[in-house]
């Protein structure tokens, strides 16, 4: 009886200790977010419902806008450069000072004088201490001398004194006409033409020889028309004879524009091995852009190697001769300085070392002075001199003995 009321009593605590929290929790969503608001929210609420009352909150100011304001960036600041001026960088680097030419190549000729001209300022432009220069004229030659006279321009070059270091020529499409010799007209190519022709040549080069001038001339590339293609390897070959008799070196790019019968080719490798375009024009006489940057690379060699020429020497190649006994010298003062063979004072130098020491025979009988080793080898072995000769020279393997390396027979257990 007594126990069954308990149960009973402990049932009704429990189910309205559940109905008071079902209760707290609906009061609790139901209450407005307005009161939660005003009251604090959570906080506030148990303020209000434990009877606690909330700590005063300073008023804030009549003009404070209600939305917090955004976080203003704050400007970024310049990086300071720590290199300041242009002096303390590199020429030509970002910042420096600009590269100024000291190295002047001038290209003279006609048309694919022009065009060269172009193929070497493309060829060049990661060097801008090298300057290219073209004085080349469209339509000229060395026939027409009442048009263009290229010999007296040179020589007009040399008395200007203008700073050239190199000079490129590349001309003759425009010279298969008849020559005029004072009053006698020369037919293209005849033994006069041709006699004419190389002495005009040879006046071109001659002021830049005098003048020490290098000079490059170009020969022209193969034609598409079988009669011009003719001409052109015989305007070749007097470019060549004359221009080397004058001190020119002659620069052959034929193959580099033909094909593998050395015949005329529009489309060829470029500088970077893709197949190209490489002529233009009628006939295919002109190059395109690739061809004139095909034809730059024959000459670049020479003129870097002409650049590098001007550039001055270092200190090393002012160096005196004894360079390695003064370096002792050297070296043994800063040891005296640091206390290091005090007692030890420069003796003279070294006997120097042969470069190579006597020839010897690998396969002539050994010898010494007086004999003394080679009776002392043939005293102290045991093999008769046909096996020692079978040895070394022939290479037959000597009879193994017993307990050597070379014995291999096997010995049965007693």
């Amino acid at each position: 009886m007594h126990k069954s009321t308990r149960r009973d009593g402990s049932s009704m605590v429990g189910l309205m200790l559940r109905i008071g929290a079902a209760a707290l929790c609906c009061w609790i969503l139901a209450a407005p977010a307005s009161r939660a608001q005003n009251s604090g929210g959570l906080p506030g609420f148990l303020q209000n419902l434990f009877g606690l009352s909330p700590k005063p909150q300073a008023a804030a100011p009549s003009n404070a806008p209600l939305r917090i304001r955004a976080h203003k960036p704050q400007p970024h600041k310049k990086e300071q450069d720590f290199v300041s001026t242009t002096a303390t960088r590199a020429p030509g680097s970002p910042g420096g000072a600009p590269v100024t030419a000291n190295f002047f190549v001038s290209v003279l000729g006609d048309t694919l004088g022009i065009l060269a001209a172009q193929g070497l300022v493309d060829a060049f432009a990661d060097k801008p201490e090298i300057s290219i220069g073209t004085q080349a004229r469209d339509l000229s030659g060395l026939v027409r001398d009442d048009y263009y006279d290229w010999p007296k321009a040179a020589r007009d070059m040399i008395t200007a004194k203008t700073r050239i270091d190199t000079v490129v020529i590349m001309i003759g499409i425009n010279d298969f006409q008849p020559l005029k010799d004072g009053g006698e007209t020369l037919d293209v190519l005849s033994d006069k033409w041709r006699a004419n022709y190389g002495q005009r040549v040879e006046n071109l080069v001659s002021p830049f020889r005098d003048a020490h001038i290098p000079v490059l001339w170009v020969g022209l590339p193969s034609m598409n028309d079988d009669r011009f293609n003719t001409q052109v390897i015989a305007l070749n070959a007097i470019d060549r004879e004359h221009a080397e008799k004058a001190g020119a070196k002659y620069i052959d790019i034929w193959d580099a524009f033909a094909d593998q019968n050395g015949q005329y080719a529009a489309f060829g490798p470029d500088v970077d091995g893709q197949n190209s375009k490489l002529r233009s024009g009628p006939n295919g006489i002109y190059l395109t852009k690739a061809g004139s940057r095909k034809l730059a690379h024959f000459l670049e060699a020479d003129i870097r190697r002409d650049f590098d020429r001007t550039k001055p020497q270092t200190d090393i190649a002012s160096l005196p001769p004894d360079i390695e006994q003064q370096a002792d010298d050297i070296n043994a003062q800063i040891r005296r300085e640091m206390g290091a063979e005090k007692s030890q004072a420069p003796g003279p130098a070294a006997t120097p070392k042969p470069s190579a020491g006597p020839i010897l025979s690998l396969t002539a009988p050994p010898i010494s002075a007086h004999g003394a080793l080679v009776e002392a080898l043939g005293a102290s072995t045991d093999a008769p001199p046909g096996e020692r000769i079978r040895a070394l020279r022939i290479g037959e393997a000597p009879e193994p003995q017993a307990g050597r390396a070379d014995d291999f027979t096997w010995t049965r257990a007693q």
